[in-house]
């Protein structure tokens, strides 16, 4: 946004009209408020929004709307919306709108979400490595377990991070990482067609995903935040678990398809992990049975990595963004 805090007004259509059905029986941040749509016509002023809190109001306001703003759609109703030329979502996932869309119709994902993510995984990291999370889950009934404790307890501070997936929300991670003097690995797909970020140093790298397996077995602390699809599926399986260190511990915010999650059992129950840390799973909710519940050395999060009061905030100033630069490129 410039630092008048609005776009110019010669890039904004001077009416659209976008229909937001983002509602949450359970988060209130994700519940998109008048607040919300007041922000965005800060930023944009042709944009007009009409808040539908239920799901029937917004399929029917659908087949007038320019923009569409929601968590999910169906193909009916991207078919009654004759007008609809934005289709947005604050995910950050391409999995969420499984439906086929008209060439006329851009699809908007959410980018913001690295600087909330990226605290969930250096809490992570820190109550794994710090003794938080054990203190307070498994040996909260002992009466001293100092003992217990200092078997795994280590620093942080001269440890070798390794991110899997070294987009947006990784390098926020490896941002937030650095002060605690670690050495950063960042594995994306096609390193070569990025910049090496500016916070990383001489001993830290951006590599591509073949060499990944040389990599593992230096790796203190791995972090997995890779989108769903099938080049993902089991990306670490049996085989590359092995190849860490026994002490070494696992971070996951992407989706639970990147990991075999049985194998990642075993090796906790074997004491062949550190530990691990779980935002996301192959199957969510986590079933009431599922036997990673009582896994030792294992934590979760019911993928809640990016809740947070100011999540719609960030996303209407991401949309306003993408808007922006849509209408410039239109």
């Amino acid at each position: 946004v410039p630092r008048g805090g609005r776009w110019r007004q010669d890039v904004v259509a001077p009416t659209w009209s976008a229909v937001v059905h983002l509602a949450d029986p359970d988060v209130e941040g994700w519940v998109f408020r008048p607040c919300h749509a007041a922000h965005l016509a800060r930023l944009c002023p042709g944009i007009h929004c009409r808040i539908c809190s239920e799901r029937g109001a917004f399929a029917e306001a659908l087949p007038m709307a320019d923009i569409a703003i929601t968590w999910s759609v169906t193909q009916a109703d991207i078919d009654s919306a004759v007008r609809l030329r934005i289709l947005s979502t604050p995910a950050a996932g391409r999995d969420y709108f499984d439906v086929h869309v008209p060439p006329r119709v851009a699809h908007f994902y959410g980018h913001f979400h690295g600087e909330i993510m990226a605290e969930t995984a250096l809490a992570m990291i820190l109550g794994m490595t710090r003794g938080v999370r054990p203190a307070a889950t498994h040996l909260a009934g002992l009466e001293w377990p100092q003992q217990e404790l200092g078997q795994c307890m280590r620093p942080l501070r001269g440890a070798h991070v390794c991110i899997l997936g070294f987009g947006h929300i990784g390098q926020w991670t490896g941002r937030l990482l650095k002060p605690f003097g670690v050495r950063l690995t960042g594995i994306r797909r096609n390193p070569e067609k990025a910049t090496q970020p500016t916070f990383m140093t001489s001993g830290d790298s951006v590599l591509p995903l073949s060499d990944l397996d040389a990599v593992l077995p230096t790796v203190d602390h791995l972090v997995i935040i890779l989108p769903g699809g099938v080049e993902t599926d089991g990306i670490i399986d049996a085989r590359r678990l092995e190849l860490l260190p026994p002490h070494a511990t696992l971070t996951n915010l992407g989706r639970g398809n990147a990991i075999d999650e049985r194998a990642l059992e075993h090796a906790l129950r074997l004491g062949r992990l550190g530990g691990a840390c779980l935002d996301v799973f192959s199957r969510e909710p986590l079933p009431a049975d599922a036997s990673l519940r009582s896994c030792p050395n294992l934590w979760r999060l019911p993928h809640a990595a990016a809740i947070s009061p100011n999540y719609l905030d960030l996303f209407v100033r991401d949309f306003a963004h993408q808007f922006c630069e849509w209408q410039k490129n239109s």
